[in-house]
């Protein structure tokens, strides 16, 4: 019999993951963690987010509540393409 998946909410699956990371640094000490945090969650976001609005740019935005060209920034930033 499969096992029952049981869902996480969004904070606590984060949470889940980041006391991992800590756990697999052992005794090392991160350094700028939350732009490290930023880089490793943005791209998936923007990435999925843009698949659900079918690539719609403004679509997207608005769902990340950003503006157009945040979003584009970002995708440059991540080397995010569409096409």
């Amino acid at each position: 019999m499969p096992k029952k998946k049981t869902k996480l909410s969004l904070q606590q699956a984060v949470k889940e993951s980041i006391e991992q990371y800590f756990e697999d640094m052992q005794d090392q000490v991160p350094q700028d963690l939350h732009n490290l945090f930023l880089s490793q969650v943005e791209p998936p976001l923007i990435r999925v987010v843009l698949r659900k609005c079918r690539n719609n740019k403004s679509h997207a935005a608005d769902m990340l509540g950003m503006n157009r060209n945040t979003l584009r920034k970002k995708m440059n930033l991540y080397g995010i393409d569409i096409y």
